[in-house]
């Protein structure tokens, strides 16, 4: 069984989208996504989220053929402490 990215839900790329060309069509017009619940620092619409939300099926759909999963894990865990060392401000 495959494991699957473990994600700790802090939000910190739900409200830096703009880093990414990918995501500009959420921009809620703040960089934040516009999906993202400031109250709960969750997204409203995770079961139906797009694909390049989801690690797991991303990787899946795009990547599985060019990268092993863990070196996508590696890079995504990377982003992610990046985000949280500078607070997502860039």
């Amino acid at each position: 069984m495959e494991k699957n990215f473990d994600c700790d839900k802090c939000g910190l790329c739900c409200q830096n989208i703009r880093k990414s060309l990918l995501n500009v069509n959420f921009d809620r017009g703040d960089g934040v996504c516009k999906n993202f619940d400031d109250e709960t620092k969750l997204c409203k619409i995770y079961y139906e989220r797009p694909i390049f939300c989801n690690v797991d099926a991303y990787y899946e759909k795009f990547l599985k053929n060019l990268m092993t999963r863990e070196e996508f894990y590696k890079m995504n865990y990377a982003a992610c402490k990046k985000l949280k060392e500078v607070g997502g401000d860039e």
